[in-house]
């Protein structure tokens, strides 16, 4: 990470589902808001209006049931994310909160297996992932 900068990531939205194989990623100059870079591979490469089946999937409240029960859950929204292996998964995204750290949760909408799980750390030039 580079000091001065912030980077923003813009993912596409679908009939309320966050499409995040199609993210694009914005350098921005902290001091004087010049962009400085732009990375836009996930959405040329990926994309594309998407036939999203939203029948035969778990609930929202299914979904949240899954998370450990230490985890307190602050917003819950469907989502696209895409896997190691150029696919995409239909899930569920929890974020949530447990032992003072801030995670997302991801649940496949249809199968309610946990697909991911990453915890959001929170840094002086922004937010990671890890």
């Amino acid at each position: 990470m580079e000091a001065g900068i912030v980077t923003i990531n813009y993912a596409y939205e679908q009939d309320d589902v966050i499409i995040y194989p199609d993210l694009i990623k914005v350098k921005v100059a902290l001091d004087n808001g010049d962009i400085l870079g732009i990375e836009t591979t996930g959405y040329l490469n990926n994309h594309e209006t998407r036939n999203i089946d939203k029948t035969n999937i778990i609930s929202k409240e299914e979904a949240e049931k899954l998370a450990n029960e230490n985890l307190e859950i602050e917003s819950t929204r469907l989502s696209i994310i895409p896997t190691e292996f150029e696919t995409e998964i239909f899930c569920w995204e929890l974020k949530g909160k447990a032992q003072d750290r801030d995670f997302l949760l991801y649940v496949n909408a249809k199968t309610g297996k946990v697909e991911d799980i990453l915890v959001i750390i929170q840094t002086e030039n922004g937010t990671l992932t890890q």
